[in-house]
């Protein structure tokens, strides 16, 4: 992973941390994604890789790791996104965790706080705007499933109040039933972005070479 300046001027480079121990070989370190804190302090989602968060402060030295793969409900597979929410007024860290279906909350130090049940949606990066959460959906209601991704979204509560190209949300007792694609309006979203106007904006993998879709708020 490099910083650079917005010329291209590498500032900073981080490698395969070997020094954890959790690595055989640096070609098991494939990082997905970045979350920086207000501190200068940075978290590497290592999403396609052995699906550790990295943390290190702003010079980067390595301070802590945690997920990994596992089955207890600390562990990640598919870490593909890392992002900072401070909507609840405490700040925390929001991981993806796509191959089950959800994102994991932890606290600063890496400490899992909250499990965002999303059933049936193999989720990309959380992005946050205002008090949504936005995230696309690469595949439903599993990765075996091309074609039939939708876009999703939350509000401040972390429950999900609408799908773009997706079922309906519907909750039963406060939990949420499977969803899935229901129109074919997206194939394989895998990011999101937001403006200023609330105008979203989604970008694809492998669905034909289109450019990002422009959605606006109605």
């Amino acid at each position: 992973m490099y910083k650079t300046t917005l010329d291209g001027k590498v500032l900073m480079t981080i490698s395969c941390p070997m020094e954890t121990g959790v690595y055989k070989k640096t070609e098991e370190f494939v990082p997905t994604e970045v979350a920086v804190a207000d501190n200068g302090d940075f978290f590497i989602a290592d999403g396609y890789g052995a699906q550790y968060v990295l943390h290190y402060n702003a010079d980067g030295k390595l301070l802590s790791y945690f997920g990994g793969r596992g089955t207890e409900t600390k562990n990640l597979d598919n870490a593909h996104g890392v992002c900072i929410d401070k909507r609840q007024g405490t700040t925390s860290l929001l991981v993806t965790d796509r191959t089950r279906n959800c994102f994991k909350r932890f606290d600063m130090n890496g400490n899992l706080k909250e499990i965002i049940q999303l059933p049936g949606a193999c989720v990309c990066r959380p992005v946050i705007h205002k008090d949504h959460i936005y995230a696309a959906v690469l595949r439903s209601p599993s990765l075996d499933k091309a074609g039939s991704g939708f876009v999703t979204i939350l509000d401040k509560d972390n429950k999900v109040v609408s799908n773009i190209g997706g079922t309906a949300p519907v909750y039963s007792n406060g939990v949420l039933a499977p969803m899935a694609q229901n129109e074919k309006i997206l194939l394989n979203p895998h990011d999101v972005c937001v403006d200023d106007d609330e105008n979203l904006y989604v970008a694809q993998w492998a669905s034909g070479k289109v450019y990002p879709y422009k959605f606006t708020r109605v």
